[in-house]
């Protein structure tokens, strides 16, 4: 499954629920509320799986951002890996 077939079973599921995102700003303090969790896992030492959903989740809100701006994370993804490989 690719990163796009992902936010379109993302998108569902939330739109399912009546909870799909409205607003940016949101969606940036919950980006950033999960990476804190992340830092968390790590600095705390906790289980992998509780790593794992922490890492998920951060992926969660970075899909609610990129379908809110309109971009394809894999294509932007797929840029940054050329530009960089050219340096």
């Amino acid at each position: 499954m690719d990163l796009n077939e992902l936010q379109a079973k993302q998108k569902a599921q939330m739109g399912k629920k009546g909870n799909l995102p409205k607003d940016q700003i949101d969606v940036v303090l919950h980006l950033v509320e999960e990476v804190g969790e992340v830092c968390e896992a790590i600095r705390e030492n906790q289980s992998r799986e509780r790593f794992e959903s922490e890492i998920a989740d951060v992926l969660w809100q970075l899909n609610k951002l990129c379908w809110i701006n309109d971009v394809d994370l894999e294509k932007a993804f797929l840029k940054k890996l050329e530009k960089n490989e050219q340096r």
